[in-house]
Formats: structure tokens, sequence, C-alpha cells
């Protein structure tokens, strides 16, 4: 998400001075929507070892990023002034996955073939350029969540001295930085969830079984997507997430695969509920 902190822009994949437009297609962040930005701070810094990437207002609602490994980042959004976008989406949801991000070296040629594929997309913003954005509806998607698409320049926006430092209440880390290997997704439409995952967005989907496959744009980067009759890997990865859309976080090694869990369920270890965050997380 775009923050104002110190520039009208957001940085995404340059984090710890190391600068990477991308190339293709990758899956950036997933974001969750919080009430205050301290919530998330216990389970994800001090048990997880999120480090502080970037964080600021924007407008009305304030966005930061926790770092973990050189994979997906975990993006964590309070609402600003009352009444805003995210305050009714708390009103309705309470803490939540609000949105996966998705950057595209071309965003008007990846607009073009998910319009071919029928995809619908709304909040076309083309104001800024080095920063340009589509969404597509939960509904639209057929994956439950909402998706945005990004074209950004971050060099442009590493010029403009985009970062922000941590805030003082910012904790240390109470564990050693932890590595986001997978999402756990569940759909109400597979080869819907297909055609926009691994076609219009260019994840490779590397495994498939019935009723579920596995995408990845690389280490640290990969979804995990079924629909609600099937369980790939442990029924228990899934207990009590019928629910169309983000189903769960996996921290373990980035390069870990649907095979790999399956191979040794055992190794999964699902820690408590966080009502302040709403993200089931998994430790492998």
């Amino acid at each position: 998400m775009p923050s104002t902190s110190g520039s009208t822009h957001s940085i995404d994949t340059a984090v710890d001075g190391n600068v990477s437009n991308v190339r293709w297609p990758t899956l950036d962040h997933l974001a969750v929507g919080v009430r205050r930005w301290e919530d998330a701070y216990p389970r994800f810094v001090g048990e997880l070892g999120g480090r502080w990437g970037y964080g600021g207002v924007a407008g009305e609602y304030a966005p930061y990023q926790l770092v973990y490994g050189d994979g997906l980042r975990m993006e964590f959004i309070a609402p600003d002034k009352p009444g805003s976008f995210m305050d009714r989406f708390l009103e309705q949801r309470g803490p939540s996955p609000h949105h996966l991000t998705f950057k595209v070296p071309d965003l008007d040629e990846t607009l073009a073939d998910l319009r071919r594929r029928g995809f619908a997309t709304f909040g076309d913003s083309r104001t800024d350029p080095i920063w340009t954005e589509v969404f597509i509806h939960p509904k639209a998607s057929g994956i439950g969540t909402l998706v945005q698409v990004v074209r950004a320049d971050d060099e442009t926006i590493v010029a403009e001295g985009a970062f922000s430092t941590a805030p003082e209440d910012f904790p240390r880390a109470g564990t050693p930085d932890r590595e986001m290997s997978i999402v756990g997704m569940t759909v109400s439409d597979l080869d819907r969830a297909h055609d926009l995952l691994g076609r219009a967005l260019l994840g490779d989907v590397i495994e498939a079984g019935a009723g579920w496959f596995f995408a990845t744009w690389g280490r640290g980067r990969s979804i995990l997507v079924r629909e609600p009759s099937s369980t790939p890997c442990s029924a228990g990865l899934w207990e009590g997430t019928s629910a169309e859309g983000v189903a769960f976080v996996l921290f373990g090694d980035g390069d870990l695969t649907a095979d790999d869990l399956a191979a040794d369920p055992a190794r999964l270890v699902r820690l408590p509920d966080h009502a302040d965050t709403g993200v089931p997380v998994w430790l492998a």
C-alpha cells in the first residue's frame, strides 16, 4: 500500500537498501487490518521476529510492513480517521487479512490479460507514474480475498526518501528472524483461482492434486490453494478455516512445498489464536 510518511509513496520491494524493480509478476505482501499498529507487535515481532520495513500515514489509513527474510512480507493497516474504509472493514470483519499485493513490471499488460480472462478490476489509479495500481474484488477473483496489482518505480521511490524509521514503541524482536513460507487459501472456484494466480499473475504451479494446487513466485512467496472439500497436506492444517480467502500463514523454510508438508505433518505446530490480528499462524 502507498504511504505518505516522508513521501507520497511506500517502498515495497526495496528494504534495507536493496532495490529491485520487478521484472516479472511477484507476490509481494499480505496485508492485515488491525485497530492499532501495536496490536500486531506481540505475535509478528515478538514471536515471529519481524523486522521494521517502513510505515506511515496515507490519508485515512496508516500501513506499516514487517520483513521476514527475503520473501513475502506482512503489512498491517490501521484506520487513521473515524469512518474510514478500514474502520468499516474492522467493524464488519474484525482484525483479519485484508488483501494480497502482487507487483508487476507492466500494469497495462497485466490489466489487459486480466480482462481477457474475464477478471473485472476497479480502483484503477494512474495519476502518479511511479505508483500505479488496480484491484480485483474478492467476488470477481474467486479467491475470497482482495487482490492489489501494482507497478512501482522502486528506485525513484527510494531516491525520494520513502523509508521511515520505526516508532519509539516498536519492540525488539524476541526471536531470531523467521522466514515466511506459505499462505494458505480457501477458494470458491479452483479453476478461476488457477487462471488468476497461475496464468494472469504468472505463478509457477509446481504441485496439484484433487481440489488443490501450489503456486510459487520464488523462495518464501508461495500460496497453497484449495477448494473447501479438499484438505491438502494435513486435515488439521485447515481446521476451523472454512471461510473463503486467506486461511493461514506458515513460517518455515522458504523453499517448503506442499509435498514437504504432506511428508511430515507432525512437524506443523499451530500457534495459539491471536484475536488482535485474526490470522492463523503455523510453524514448520
